[in-house]
């Protein structure tokens, strides 16, 4: 009889078979993806950005001063002599030349003293005459005659001492310029080195400002610039001075510039010069594309031949309400107005014309 085998084994095996060569005929048919085919690259969206085209053009460089009005010179007229004042010749707002008499001092006894001393000087001379005659005869030694010319000498002196305190008497303009404050009235006493008047030199009248250090290269004596007084008056000047040595803590250099046609004779007033330097290529673009770069450079964004970002580098040359003036880029150049803040040099965009005008802001 034969011998009956069991199902269940035979079954088992069977299935375990299907299912290998099931999945052995998936991974030949490609069912899974291959290394070569996961590790393909894909492609990435270029970023689109709008541009200007933009052409320099001839602009005049000017640097802006901050300044102070100065006179030409100062001086506190003080007192060379002693005595209380008798005459005031000359008051608050007056013009006045150079030696006029502001104010004169009591001279008291001056006048006495004056031709008392010129009376000594007359005899010590005749005196030392007569010494000199009778020396030369022998009848007078040589101290004697030394003695004479002593006492003659001596004469003199006292009398130019009194010649000058009687000038010194007569309180006198060093220059030509304008009484801004008196300091002294009539009845007031005064000693050598009081203050009597405050006068001022307006011939010319000067602008006081500092340049900072980046700057003071671009100045030239005799540049010429257009003034403006906080009050609004207007005026030229040329500069006049240029500082060598910098400030050790604002780092600027002083800068003065001379005013010939001034509408009013000021001091302490605020001032804004614009200096006129030489003329220069420059854009004239918005403040807002203005970017700065890891490296603290001012520059801005344009596109190359071949439609990829570049940072040029550039300088402000002037301002103005509406936009800035900068010097840097080529003459002709495509400038990324919208967008530029959203890719990075050498990086190749998919450029746009813009429609916006210059008066949009880009």
């Amino acid at each position: 009889m034969a011998k009956h085998i069991p199902s269940g084994p035979i079954i088992a095996v069977s299935l375990v078979v299907a299912i290998g060569a099931w999945l052995f005929s998936g991974i030949n048919n490609g069912d899974t993806p291959t290394e070569t085919e996961s590790s393909a690259p894909r492609d990435t969206a270029i970023t689109r950005v709008q541009y200007r085209n933009i052409a320099a053009d001839s602009v005049e460089n000017i640097l802006v001063l901050n300044g102070v009005t100065r006179p030409a010179r100062s001086v506190s007229v003080s007192s060379e002599g002693t005595g209380r004042i008798v005459e005031l010749l000359k008051h608050q707002g007056d013009q006045v030349e150079a030696g006029e008499v502001i104010a004169r001092i009591d001279t008291q006894d001056l006048a006495a003293q004056l031709r008392q001393a010129r009376a000594y000087q007359e005899q010590t001379r005749l005196e030392y005459e007569g010494a000199q005659r009778l020396g030369s005869e022998g009848l007078q030694n040589r101290a004697q005659l030394a003695a004479s010319l002593t006492a003659y000498e001596q004469a003199r002196a006292q009398l130019a001492q009194l010649e000058r305190t009687l000038a010194n008497t007569n309180i006198r303009a060093p220059f030509d310029g304008i009484i801004e404050r008196l300091q002294v009235e009539i009845g007031s006493f005064v000693r050598p080195g009081d203050p009597v008047a405050e006068l001022y030199d307006f011939s010319p009248m000067k602008i006081i400002g500092n340049v900072p250090e980046a700057d003071v290269g671009k100045l030239a004596l005799g540049q010429q610039a257009s003034i403006r007084l906080l009050t609004g008056e207007r005026m030229t000047g040329n500069v006049t001075f240029i500082g060598a040595v910098a400030d050790s803590a604002t780092r600027t250099f002083r800068v003065e510039l001379s005013v010939n046609d001034s509408p009013r004779r000021i001091a302490g007033a605020t001032a804004v010069a614009n200096i006129s330097l030489q003329q220069a290529r420059a854009h004239f673009i918005s403040p807002a594309l203005l970017n700065i770069n890891s490296a603290g450079q001012m520059g801005v964004k344009t596109l190359t031949a071949d439609d990829r970002v570049a940072f040029t580098e550039v300088s402000i040359v002037r301002s103005d309400t509406s936009g800035v003036w900068v010097s840097g880029l080529p003459d002709q150049a495509r400038l990324i107005v919208v967008g530029q803040g959203f890719v990075n040099p050498g990086e190749r965009v998919a450029p746009v014309l813009s429609t916006l005008n210059q008066a949009s802001g880009l």
